[in-house]
């Protein structure tokens, strides 16, 4: 059975042909600005109860980061490393074939797979690690930013298109949303200066789009970006999910300072209104995912009456987010859906790309 994200999107532009206007840039900033996340909240919640009701899913997960080395070495980043520092490392497709089957055995369904922008790696080496994942267990394969996906046509020669089917054919079911960060350049050439642009980054998802690929889209907020920086962010994921209706879920990632010099401006106020405002103005957007690595269960209860409809899942052995700080904790399949039973939802276990 499947979740049917078209009727999803039906029924949110619905609302809209019923009178309900689509949010604009002005209607977002007063939510950013202003000092009560509450009515955005109420309303948002409306919304998420209209599309999913009492349900929040999440999935049986695991993660596995391939290498911390990276070309880019971001200065919002904790978790990168360079090539021969000290706790630098690289897993083989053979080591990675040890994990999923390990986490297999433990229940995982899907395992979600990142790494740095290493550009010493060929691009059968990815493909190597998707077969291995799969010869490892029947799950479901989240693999590669397109940040990665980027540097893989770069290295190798071809074209992305060609890059990310020669990535389904390998076993890649869906790719995460990372890498976005905030579009804004003035804020993106400081917090991530050697990564693709924002503009690089939304034709990459388009391709992957056109490829048949279902992706995530993220924001990185609570640093230096600004209000307006936040909206031309939502207003550029809005856009190309009108054109492509690729997207199943936006995911909203909170920054945590960690090792890095960059300051940290978020906290719950500005995590409540983000989640609302997302799915507001999101308003083409199946899904609205709070990763319990990145918020903590006892706060993605909360995010649940604030439009989200997602906690992610037990995300086993997640490592970026944990390094720069966000909690640890036991997420056995178990808690996840005591966390969601208790904030008042039924819980439903689906994958990334929501077959439940």
């Amino acid at each position: 059975m499947y979740v049917d994200i078209k009727v999803c999107w039906f029924n949110m532009w619905g609302m809209v042909k019923e009178g309900r206007e689509r949010m604009g840039a002005e209607e977002a900033l007063e939510i950013l600005r202003g000092d009560d996340p509450l009515a955005a909240g109420k309303r948002a919640d409306s919304l998420r109860r209209s599309l999913h009701k009492n349900r929040a899913y999440y999935a049986v997960n695991a993660a596995i980061s391939y290498s911390n080395i990276c070309d880019s070495m971001c200065p919002i980043c904790s978790f990168a490393r360079r090539e021969g520092e000290q706790g630098a490392y690289l897993l083989r497709p053979e080591d990675i074939y040890a994990k999923v089957r390990n986490y297999a055995e433990r229940g995982a369904e899907e395992i979600h797979i990142i790494g740095g922008v290493y550009s010493k790696l060929p691009l059968d080496y990815y493909l190597d690690v998707c077969k291995a994942v799969k010869a490892a267990g029947d799950v479901n394969l989240v693999a590669f930013t397109v940040s990665e996906c980027v540097l893989m046509s770069e290295v190798s020669g071809k074209r992305l298109e060609e890059v990310m089917n020669l990535l389904r054919e390998s076993g890649v079911d869906a790719l995460p949303g990372g890498g976005a960060e905030i579009f804004d350049s003035s804020v993106r050439s400081k917090i991530t200066p050697k990564k693709i642009s924002g503009e690089q980054w939304i034709s990459a998802m388009r391709t992957a789009h056109k490829c048949g690929l279902k992706t995530n889209a993220t924001m990185l907020y609570g640093h230096i970006e600004t209000p307006e920086s936040i909206v031309s962010h939502l207003e550029a994921l809005r856009s190309l999910q009108d054109e492509t209706g690729g997207f199943k879920a936006f995911v909203p990632l909170p920054f945590r300072r960690g090792a890095s010099p960059i300051p940290s401006s978020g906290g719950g106020v500005l995590d409540l209104k983000i989640c609302s405002l997302a799915r507001i103005f999101l308003d083409n957007f199946p899904h609205v995912r709070v990763p319990l690595p990145h918020f903590g269960a006892r706060f993605a209860q909360v995010l649940l009456n604030f439009g989200a409809d997602d906690v992610g899942g037990t995300h086993w052995f997640e490592e970026v987010a944990s390094s720069a700080g966000a909690p640890r904790e036991l997420r056995t399949e178990e808690f996840v859906r005591k966390t969601i039973e208790s904030a008042g939802f039924v819980p439903v276990k689906t994958n990334s790309n929501y077959a439940i």
